[in-house]
């Protein structure tokens, strides 16, 4: 039964049916998102279950597949039932959608006629979600979280120079991986209700990686751009602009500031007038002991404080400092707390504990606990039965097409990163995004770290704001640097000053003729714009309003100042990560969180637009980054909940599996990494290693044996990797069946044979960049062509969209004209050009 015009009174994917056969975290992470937001979710397992029931944590580290960490975060809101043929020809002719895996989590496995499928049910949608893709030259590999970080991520400049590169902490890349699988996911399934045929979806974990993980999309333009990979910058450094990690009286703080704080830094938080003169010289970026004097200064009041005050005295005054947290730090955090980000779970064989619960909050109903997470086979009886299943008639498609969010309008209002990639994704697939910038206020991490390098000093900003084409910041800088023009594809470009009542009108003439509007600024910002939900409504009570706090709208800390790396410590995944045998300031900033956010956010947006088809009103949907990155962490804070705290930084190795690590290879700064996830696969390693010895060893049979001697393990890997070409020793694993793979650097990632054979790189460009290659779309299918127009340029659109779309005549344009909001450069608050 369809909802009631105006009524959200079920949940926004309520009534789609899925059956998941991917086993793991990134398939199940998928299926998740479905599941906690509505969907009917027949999870598929083998005799011994899903993987990630393997996978741990576990609570004292005594293993029990139904006491898994892993597994019990992944799969809230799942019937389970072990397949057999019959049962999959049935869920196959009941289901919408099928995500499938690697290996034997493929309907064709389960003996499945697919071509006789397709001819039943050709609105049926597929999603494999593998380590590689369905075709080219590494398909069928085996994967593991650190090998498509390995391959895929920035791992090769994550850790210090002279020692093993470092994966990012628990299963986050996977659980991105999985993100991006419900994006497209959610889109072919759009496209199959409007046009009866569903999409055969081909998402590979190692592009996902490529162009979508932490920082490696700015990278890669980094290296095209200048010829130089990114380096490791572990170890605490000094930097005129700092961005590290700080010891207090109790603990540590993530430190990160953007360029325009430097003087507040220094006179508000430090009292340091000197140090705040020197910040204000034109020339700061030259003096040579600026870099230091604030370190130094630093030091000294991180070290007077505990990590909570310096956390509240620095947000006071709105500079970037949070705590570095534990795992049971975050579940007893008071604004996650107040803010109900954990939820109860009681479950007959784990127990009571709590999960992180929704990574977006549409209007209610949104995220719902309906069911706990199965047990084994918990749902087969319930299933036996022919009308359990009822199969879905069969709906000849439609003679025509079209990409999802075809005649869907977007207003873009995103800063940074984070934002600006979510709405990049919405382009992907059909919408008409329309990014308004305002002239008159430079976006400082936006667009660039300051609006013109110094002549010559590009580089100095650093790898994400330092790279231009030919090393040139050019004549207009902010439509060429490299961490911008990585996700400025497929947008319009305004300029309006949404500040004046002028621009603020003329927005809101968009706002009439649009979908969805997108924005990640400070909490504050939109109602200080005269912005805010009930104004937008009013205008366009169809409006979807997608808001993407970093940590909430509410809350004791909605007002914080934060950046990725800030929610990462705040949420764990710092703790999480490092050198074992290092503390904590040793760990350089990652940015996990940004692209993580935008996917989700690209999910949201998708989920509220299918509502809306049946409500017919746009909602509010907070998109709180800070909860959405707790999911990504889930499998470490159920342990940490379940009793299992005190985890910290493990390098590469996995709580679980063993062994899992990264080992040098021939050559300068070469490595291969490899992951162990059964006893088969450690008996396959000792084989490849040619040493019977191990095999033979019974306290090396099992997993808690090997994790007790991983030093020793790892010593037997090294020695035989240091003799091998890492590509050598990779193809030697993956022969063998182990998941294994080179560390790639951002020159090798361009280089990729298997990238390049499925076409990953395209190239695009605009008028002040010519023509470059980019990373692509982050999945293929078989459906409409995603788009892939030209990188925006600001405010070239302005006449174009203010006309056509917002209506506004001759006269109106020419007084936006003449009041100084119509522009293609920055400038100051004096109107000159910056």
């Amino acid at each position: 039964m369809q909802n009631e015009p105006g009524r959200n009174d079920r949940q926004p994917l309520a009534g789609i049916r899925v059956v998941e056969l991917a086993t793991g975290v990134a398939g199940p992470y998928a299926g998740k998102l479905f599941a906690d937001f509505g969907a009917d979710v027949v999870k598929v397992e083998g005799p011994t279950g899903d993987r990630a029931r393997r996978a741990g944590p576990f609570p004292g580290d005594v293993e029990n597949p139904e006491r898994s960490a892993a597994f019990l975060h992944l799969n809230t809101n799942k019937r389970s039932v072990r397949g057999t043929p019959d049962l999959l020809g049935r869920l196959a002719r009941w289901a919408d959608l099928v995500l499938e895996g690697d290996g034997d989590e493929t309907l064709g496995a389960w003996g499945i006629d697919l071509d006789d499928l397709r001819a039943r049910r050709p609105d049926l949608v597929r999603v494999a979600v593998t380590p590689f893709g369905t075709d080219g030259p590494y398909a069928g590999w085996r994967g593991a979280d650190i090998v498509t970080y390995a391959m895929g991520g920035p791992m090769h400049a994550t850790g210090m120079a002279g020692r093993e590169p470092l994966k990012l902490a628990g299963s986050v890349v996977s659980v991105q991986h999985g993100n991006v699988a419900a994006v497209a996911a959610l889109a072919a399934l759009t496209v199959a209700d409007r046009h009866g045929r569903g999409p055969v979806v081909d998402v590979a974990a190692f592009e996902t990686q490529a162009g979508s993980i932490d920082r490696r999309g700015g990278y890669l333009m980094w290296r095209q751009f200048t010829g130089v990979d990114a380096g490791r910058r572990g170890g605490h450094r000094a930097g005129v602009i700092p961005a590290g990690i700080y010891p207090t009286e109790d603990g540590y703080v993530q430190v990160l500031m953007a360029p325009n704080w430097l003087v507040r830094l220094a006179e508000d938080l430090l009292g340091d007038a000197d140090l705040a003169a020197r910040y204000r010289s034109p020339s700061w970026q030259d003096d040579p002991e600026i870099a230091g004097l604030l370190d130094d200064a630093l030091h000294v009041w991180t070290l007077t404080r505990t990590k909570a005050a310096a956390q509240a005295e620095a947000q006071a005054l709105g500079l970037g400092v949070m705590a570095l947290n534990a795992p049971e730090d975050v579940i007893a955090d008071l604004h996650l707390s107040r803010r109900e980000a954990f939820r109860p779970v009681d479950h007959p064989v784990a127990g009571f504990y709590r999960t992180p619960g929704p990574p977006f909050r549409p209007t209610a109903p949104g995220w719902v606990l309906r069911r706990r997470p199965p047990l084994l086979g918990e749902h087969e009886d319930d299933l036996a039965t022919a009308d359990a299943l009822p199969p879905r008639p069969t709906v000849p498609p439609s003679a025509t097409t079209g990409l999802p969010l075809e005649g869907i309008r977007v207003l873009d209002l995103t800063v940074v990163w984070a934002g600006p990639y979510g709405t990049t994704l919405l382009g992907d697939l059909g919408a008409d995004v329309i990014r308004v910038d305002n002239a008159n206020l430079f976006p400082t991490a936006t667009r660039g770290a300051v609006p013109r390098p110094a002549p010559g000093r590009a580089r100095d900003l650093g790898e994400l704001w330092g790279a231009f084409p030919d090393d040139d910041p050019g004549a207009r800088p902010w439509n060429r640097v490299g961490a911008f023009i990585v996700h400025a594809r497929n947008k319009r470009s305004v300029t309006l000053d949404l500040r004046t009542d002028l621009g603020r009108e003329a927005f809101l003439r968009l706002v009439e003729q649009a979908d969805v509007l997108v924005e990640n600024n400070s909490v504050k910002v939109l109602e200080r714009l005269g912005l805010g939900w009930e104004v937008l409504t009013d205008r366009n009570p169809r409006l979807v309003v997608v808001r993407m706090p970093s940590l909430g709208l509410d809350g004791p800390y909605a007002h914080y100042i934060g950046f990725g790396a800030h929610v990462e410590a705040l949420c764990g995944l710092t703790h999480l990560r490092g050198y074992p045998d290092m503390d904590q300031t040793a760990n350089a900033s990652t940015y996990h969180m940004d692209p993580a956010s935008g996917t989700v956010a690209a999910f949201a947006t998708l989920a509220a637009l299918r509502r809306r088809e049946t409500t017919g009103v746009g909602e509010l949907v907070e998109v709180a980054q800070s909860e959405n990155l707790l999911n990504h962490l889930g499998d470490h804070l159920v342990d940490a909940s379940l009793g299992g705290g005190g985890r910290t930084h493990a390098g590469n190795r996995h709580p679980t599996f063993a062994p899992q690590g990264c080992y040098p290879c021939a050559g300068d700064d070469r490595w291969v990494v490899l992951s162990i996830d059964d006893d088969e696969a450690w008996s396959a390693l000792c084989g490849a290693l040619d040493a019977p010895d191990l095999a033979a060893d019974p306290g090396l049979a099992h997993a808690p044996g090997r994790r007790a001697r991983h030093d020793e393990i790892d010593a037997r890997i090294a020695e035989w990797t240091a003799g091998l070409d890492r590509w050598e020793a990779t193809r030697r694993l993956q022969d063998a069946g182990i998941a294994a793979g080179p560390v790639l650097g951002d020159g090798d990632c361009w280089t990729d044979p298997h990238l390049r054979a499925r076409s990953f790189f395209r190239p695009n460009g605009s008028e002040d960049l010519g023509t470059i290659e980019f990373p692509g779309h982050l999945w293929r299918w078989d459906g409409p062509p995603l788009r892939w127009d030209p990188i925006n340029r600001l405010g070239a659109d302005n006449d174009a969209v203010l006309r056509a779309v917002a209506g506004l005549d001759d006269a109106a344009i020419d007084a936006l004209r003449n009041a100084g909001q119509l522009r293609f450069d920055y400038v100051d608050a004096a109107g000159s050009p910056l």
